[in-house]
């Protein structure tokens, strides 16, 4: 994706063409193609292109509008509708790019804007006649956005590199942020790793105006959706794949070569399934790729699997001759690197530090072999494999008794089943909390898989914090709440905001079809048994029944990509023992971290690597480590 960026002195003072050019220099690789910038008294903008599509050569921002002058990086799913609205002919519409299209939009819609326009997403629009900034990200996540208030003014970026190379501004570690990352609690939207450097929400808008009056505004939500009732379930599948064919082909407009990440699950093999026949439509290829260790896959237990080369090579396979298969080892990438490496990408820790080594090692593949654009199923699981909730209870207290007595009846064959999911599982529900809680022995539940000091999380009141979001550190949720993914937000969190930047440093597109919000609106209207029918038998695995191997679709274990992480660690043992005693070192890492036990997870891993060994490692030593070394690097060590 394209990047931008931007200042409004809500002071009134004239925007400094040297801030504006600190700003565009950070983020300098977001735009290969080139860029520009316009800067109109207190009102500064920049663009920087990375041209994907056809029409991106026709690009050229800021744009300057009848409201005013409009800056963004969009993907549009709905362009072609946008062309018949602003009575463009298809001629026509090949010279005219989506971030003209975004200019139009605000034009006609204000900041309605965000009701209008479908795709991959963040905007900055200036109105002269409200004396208004506009900001804004699209829903499910699949943008960056990134905001900071200083004295008179607030910038904007798709980076927050561009944020912090602006002068006078303090760097400061946010340590509710990085106690987040150690207890993998992803869903909060906002924090960064900075003190006063805030991440736009996804699906949010918010209204700058003079004397710094700012309004925030969620401008979708999953919520509130009537239900379709369709007469044969043959129609529900049917209506799905269309709109999940319709997303991945949006995808697709790219003249680039595509590229496709592929496990041996279904998220991302459905996605190779639908695209590789519309590619060879085409004539043209797709390459997927696959993550393969290089060591034992010891950290794998009898629920996932720890090599899916043979799973996702029967879906390339299955998909068409025109499907290059490609194995990814990571041979050459290191645990520490990779580590190392993403937080340059994304100014900050990820809770993901186990699968750095080899998501590295497949952006620098796939960037290599010349790909444009790489398909990714990072909202699978809350759309396409969404699996529903299979409440009985839930469907009755939500007033659908029909739907209810669906699931009583056609969900499973086995009454045994039937009755513990429905009955016994929400009225042990609360034992089973309980008992979750109680087994911790006294200890917060997050310090069984946390490096987090636990005198840091008082201080922070981080439990409390917990409780007032509704977040639980025993995963326990109950049964009779509705925990659709889409209400909490996208399931990776800051996580997501991680891919797009590592995209942008790679000069690539990272483009997720299971995110398309007419798929996801689709999915949140569907009737909950339509999710569960015939047991494992859903929705997806009935639609997708002809296009992917059977194993796949039925498949019960999930992959695991770094399950030979733990021998991999022992191969670099020394460089992070030496990264630990210099973090033995620093205080702010010992009020941190509870480094002792993050040597012993190495030494534990040292002893014996198994599965129970290599989660920990990963979960508290690599994860931890992360933090430490932001804390180091922030500290000047």
């Amino acid at each position: 994706m394209s990047g931008i960026y931007g200042i409004y002195r809500y002071d009134g003072g004239p925007v400094s063409s040297e801030w504006m050019e600190r700003m565009r220099s950070a983020i300098a690789y977001y735009g290969p193609n080139g860029g520009g910038s316009k800067i109109e008294g207190s009102v500064g903008m920049g663009h920087l292109l990375l041209e994907i599509n056809p029409e991106d050569a026709f690009e050229s921002q800021p744009v300057s509008g009848e409201r005013g002058p409009v800056v963004s990086a969009a993907r549009l799913d709905n362009r072609d509708d946008l062309l018949n609205l602003f009575g463009y002919s298809s001629s026509e519409g090949c010279q005219i790019s989506d971030g003209h299209l975004v200019s139009l939009a605000f034009d006609r819609w204000g900041e309605e804007i965000c009701s209008h326009i479908q795709g991959d997403w963040s905007l900055a629009a200036w109105d002269h006649r409200e004396r208004r900034l506009l900001l804004a990200r699209n829903p499910c996540g699949q943008s960056t956005f990134y905001y900071y208030e200083g004295k008179g003014f607030i910038a904007f970026a798709s980076h927050l590199k561009a944020l912090l190379a602006l002068p006078g501004v303090t760097k400061e570690a946010d340590y509710l942020r990085l106690a987040q990352v150690l207890v993998a609690w992803q869903n909060d939207p906002e924090l960064t790793a900075y003190k006063g450097f805030r991440r736009l929400p996804w699906a949010h808008a918010m209204s700058v105006g003079p004397n710094g009056q700012n309004c925030l505004w969620r401008h979708w939500s999953p919520e509130g959706r009537p239900l379709i009732f369709y007469r044969k379930d043959e129609e529900y599948e049917e209506a799905f794949l269309e709109y999940y064919t319709r997303a991945v082909r949006n995808c697709l407009r790219s003249s680039k070569p595509i590229a496709s990440m592929l496990s041996g699950g279904r998220d991302s093999g459905s996605l190779v399934a639908l695209a590789a026949p519309i590619l060879a439509s085409q004539g043209r290829e797709l390459t997927a790729y696959t993550s393969v260790p290089c060591l034992p896959p010891d950290g794998a237990g009898n629920r996932s699997m720890g090599n899916e080369w043979e799973l996702a090579h029967a879906t390339a396979t299955m998909a068409g001759n025109n499907v290059q298969h490609l194995p990814i080892d990571a041979a050459n990438y290191g645990v520490l690197q990779g580590i190392e490496y993403f937080l340059d990408v994304h100014e900050g820790p990820s809770h993901a530090a186990s699968n750095h080594f080899w998501i590295q090692a497949l952006a620098k593949t796939a960037a290599k072999n010349g790909a444009g654009v790489v398909l990714t199923g990072r909202m699978g699981n809350a759309t396409i494999s969404w699996a529903g909730n299979g409440s009985a209870l839930l469907a009755l207290h939500q007033g659908n008794p029909s739907i209810a007595l669906q699931l009583l009846l056609h969900t499973d064959t086995n009454p045994w089943r039937t009755l513990k999911r429905q009955i016994l599982s929400p009225l042990l529900f609360p034992g089973r909390r309980a008992w979750n809680h109680y087994k911790t022995h006294g200890r917060k539940p997050w310090q069984a898989y946390s490096a987090l000091n636990p005198n840091m999380a008082l201080s922070l009141n981080l439990d409390g914090q917990m409780q007032a979001a509704g977040y639980d550190a025993t995963f326990t949720r109950s049964p009779l709440v509705d925990i659709h993914p889409l209400f909490y937000g996208p399931p990776v969190g800051a996580d997501n905001c991680i891919s797009v930047e590592l995209a942008a440093r790679n000069s690539l597109a990272y483009l997720d079809p299971t995110g398309n919000i007419a798929l996801a609106e689709f999915i949140l209207r569907v009737p909950d048994d339509q999710f569960c029918k015939g047991g494992r038998s859903g929705l997806f695995q009935r639609a997708l029944r002809n296009r992917l191997p059977e194993p796949v679709l039925k498949g019960r274990k999930k992959g695991l990509q770094a399950a030979d992480v733990g021998h991999r660690i022992l191969q670099e043992q020394s460089a992070l023992r030496k990264c630990l005693y210099s973090l033995d070192a620093l205080p702010i890492a010992r009020e941190m971290l509870d480094l002792p036990h993050m040597h012993r997870c190495l030494e534990n891993l040292v002893a014996k690597v198994d599965q129970g060994s290599t989660a920990r490692a990963g979960s508290i030593l690599l994860r931890g480590l992360g933090v430490g070394i932001f804390l180091r690097d922030l500290d000047g060590y």
